[in-house]
Formats: structure tokens, sequence, C-alpha cells
């Protein structure tokens, strides 16, 4: 497990130097993704302003920082001391005193039972093999409140570019070595199974997740119509399971 990390960890504190320094998340088409994935949580499970959050995987902290300006906390934990470090220095300067990020693994953190709301995990089951995944569902429902949500969202193993684009399409500066598409019904058995209830899933999008990463333009009007396109597909329920990506959401029993 320590060696996956370590890879993990390399892997990461690389891939944010670079988006750091190239103002990866700063562009329109970031901008639009991810308000398109916080509709996407939002539609799935309930957050407001007595929201208490943790985010696994949390990066730069793009998703927590907009999330710490609706709820009541945001904690943000990452494998990567790079992107902590940058993601502190975020907080810092926009002022939100509600979110705190920490280095490390979900195994080291110091989170007491039942004090959670929601836990958050963007992009990052898709790292983890099946033992692995399980035991951070174990984690998570002792950390949820009873009632409390946990939403993920991944890469859609049976997306149609995916599927198209196959190999030609991962790259080794976007993939970690550990990484891997999920199937959603497999991850909806495996929160089921786990003790997870009211499971729900949804697609998130088709090109406007992908294309953000290749295309470094700033007009508005293409960005829009990006995710118009998104929205027209997801719109059409053969199409949906075709998307490039999914999330889950799954609740804590009362």
């Amino acid at each position: 497990m320590t060696d996956v990390l370590d890879v993990e960890r390399a892997h990461e504190d690389q891939w944010y130097r670079r988006v750091i320094a190239e103002g990866f998340f700063e562009r329109e088409g970031f901008r639009q993704l991810i308000a398109a994935n916080l509709a996407s949580l939002e539609r799935l499970v309930p957050v407001g302003p007595d929201t208490r959050v943790l985010s696994l995987g949390c990066g730069s902290g793009e998703y927590e920082r907009r999330l710490a300006a609706r709820c009541r906390s945001v904690v943000g934990a990452d494998l990567s001391p790079v992107a902590i470090d940058y993601a502190n220095q975020r907080a810092r300067d926009e002022g939100h005193d509600n979110l705190t990020f920490v280095c490390g693994p979900a195994e080291t953190l110091d989170v007491a039972p039942a004090s959670i709301d929601l836990v958050v995990i963007f992009g990052v089951m898709h790292h983890l093999n099946a033992q692995q995944r399980a035991s951070v569902s174990a984690r998570v429902l002792q950390w949820l409140v009873p009632g409390g949500w946990c939403y993920a969202r991944d890469p859609n193993a049976r997306g149609l570019l995916r599927r198209i684009a196959g190999p030609f399409a991962r790259r080794d500066e976007f993939h970690s070595p550990n990484e891997a598409a999920l199937d959603p019904d497999r991850i909806l058995a495996e929160w089921t199974a786990a003790g997870f209830t009211e499971t729900r899933l949804d697609y998130t999008d088709v090109v406007g997740g992908p294309l953000p990463w290749m295309l470094p333009v700033s007009s508005s009007l293409l960005w829009n119509a990006v995710f118009a396109i998104d929205r027209a597909w997801l719109a059409v329920p053969p199409l949906r399971r075709l998307a490039s990506q999914f999330a889950i959401a799954g609740r804590r029993p009362r």
C-alpha cells in the first residue's frame, strides 16, 4: 500500500506543479466544468449553510473553495503536499475562515465519528482497487452522521469517447499508473454492499470533462456550446450511459 501511495504522491506532485504553473484551473473551460460538476453534486445530495463537508482527494482546492462559500465548514485532504500548500495559500488569499486543507491519505485522517454531513470524492475512486475502495467506504460511513451523504465522481468505463479513443487518449502527464475507468453499476453494487442506502447514479459530462485538459481556449461562446452539447446528450436516456464521467451518491442509514 505504501508503494502505491508513493507512486500516486509523486505523480500528483509533478502534475500539480504543472497545473499551478500553467494556470489550468483559471481557464474558462475548467470554470464551466467545475460549475457543471457542482450542479451534479447538488442534484444528488443536499448542500446548505449547515453542511459540514469533508473532501477526499481535494487537489488544489478548486471545488472546496466554492463549497466553503455555501457550507458551514469544509476540510479538504490530499496526498500531494504541492497541492495542499497551494490550496491553503488560495484559501488564505480569499479569506475563507471555514476552510482547512490537510495532507495525507484517508487512513491517516483524524476525523471524529459521526461528525460529517457530506463526504465528497472528486476523481479519486478510479485510482483505487476494489479492496481500497471498500476501506474508504467503511471509513466514510463511520465519519458521516446518521443520514449523511457521500458523493463521488469518476471516469465512466462505458464512455463512448473512451471506447473510441482507447489507449490513444491516455497520456502520462494526465494519468497515473494506478488509475482505470470504473463501471458505474459495479460501483453502485459496491456501495450498496458497504452499507450505503438510497444510492443514486448520475452522468455528468460527455465532452465537457475531457476537452478543458486539451484546449486552452478562453472563448465563452465555445465553452457554452460544449456544455450545451453535454446537456443535450445527457437529456437522452439511452445516451446517458455513454457519458465520459459518472457520479454516485449514497447515504449512511439513519
